[in-house]
């Protein structure tokens, strides 16, 4: 067992299941269900109740397993506040952050510590994650590598299947190594809408990673959630900080020449890419073509990244008469790329 995992207990880690939640309660009576029915049982569940003033603390008192802790803040400390509360209380020597709105199977945590007993000092490990549409009831199956297999990998190969959309992967799916994640600060403050990739993507660029080519949780999305009330500005801004953010944590870490400049690339396309996603849904939604126009020019550097197919099929989405457009939405992958990246839904 490596020296630095706290736990002693020969089914090692003790992995944190952190669920910070607000005003949720008849869904996070679900979720935290969800995290307790784990196959492998060497884990606590954290949640962390930012000042709730609905059944949320009815909920939480009809749980009766001790491996449940709940951290109830006085006041509401703010989103990622309430995030970072939960890693500030965390035991475990591993954590994954489940939103009240999402959920695990059981499998998750098994499939991550198998991974883990082959490298113990990972410092990460990647599933992949089902996508639920809240706004038409339907669940999409997570996209699954067609070049990597389940175990030990390099983790600029895994980032680098995210970012050119080969695998879905979501914050609810990721472990991560606790003090390393405190170390760096835990989730940025500043990444309104994106700090969930900007906590975990540059752990992928340290070196080996784990990876989990199975859909281990699903990944919830709705207009209630904490994006859907973020102006589409602070969305291209987040984009285009993230692109830079992977940019800047590739040129730091990766040798490989050829391989840093094609994660820079990736990164910023991929980013640019989402941008063009959030202009469009802004504009289906009813915002001016003008001002749209004016975000198109104000992030023109950031948007100019995007391959051809994205511009096109932008353009034709926003500029095309709506049967137009709506075949063009049917002829999209299976599943649907989330808005930019839903990063957490309210709390």
């Amino acid at each position: 067992m490596a020296s630095d995992l706290v736990s002693n207990c020969k089914d090692f880690p003790l992995v944190t299941i952190a669920v910070p939640t607000f005003n949720r309660a008849p869904l996070l009576r679900e979720c935290v269900t969800s995290a307790l029915a784990q196959t492998y049982g060497n884990f606590e569940v954290l949640v962390s109740d930012n000042a709730s003033t609905d059944e949320t603390r009815d909920v939480l008192s009809q749980f009766t397993d001790g491996r449940l802790r709940v951290l109830r803040q006085k006041n509401n400390i703010g989103l990622l506040p309430n995030w970072n509360a939960c890693l500030a209380g965390a035991k475990g020597d591993y954590i994954i952050f489940l939103a009240d709105d999402d959920r695990i199977s059981p499998w998750l945590l098994q499939r991550c510590v198998e991974i883990i007993r082959r490298e113990p000092q990972v410092p990460i490990v990647v599933t992949l994650s089902n996508i639920y549409s809240g706004s038409i009831g339907k669940t999409f199956a997570a996209r699954v590598s067609g070049s990597l297999e389940t175990g030990i990998r390099d983790g600029s190969a895994i980032l680098t299947e995210f970012l050119t959309d080969q695998i879905t992967v979501t914050m609810c799916g990721v472990m991560m190594r606790t003090a390393l994640l405190r170390d760096r600060g835990g989730l940025p403050l500043d990444f309104p809408h994106t700090a969930d990739v900007a906590a975990w993507a540059p752990l992928l660029l340290l070196g080996n990673a784990g990876f989990v080519n199975e859909a281990c949780a699903t990944f919830a999305y709705h207009n209630q959630s904490e994006t859907a009330r973020l102006s589409v500005e602070q969305i291209l801004r987040d984009g285009w900080k993230m692109a830079n953010l992977i940019s800047y944590h590739a040129s730091e870490n990766v040798r490989d020449s050829q391989r840093r400049r094609a994660l820079q690339v990736q990164s910023r396309r991929c980013f640019a890419r989402r941008g063009l996603t959030a202009l469009s849904h802004y504009r289906k939604s009813g915002g001016g073509i003008q001002t749209m126009l004016n975000f198109i020019w104000l992030f023109r550097g950031h948007l100019s990244n995007a391959n051809t197919a994205a511009v096109l099929q932008f353009i034709a989405i926003v500029l095309c008469p709506h049967w137009i457009a709506e075949r063009i939405r049917q002829l999209r992958p299976t599943v649907p790329e989330r808005p930019a990246s839903r990063f957490i839904a309210g709390r």
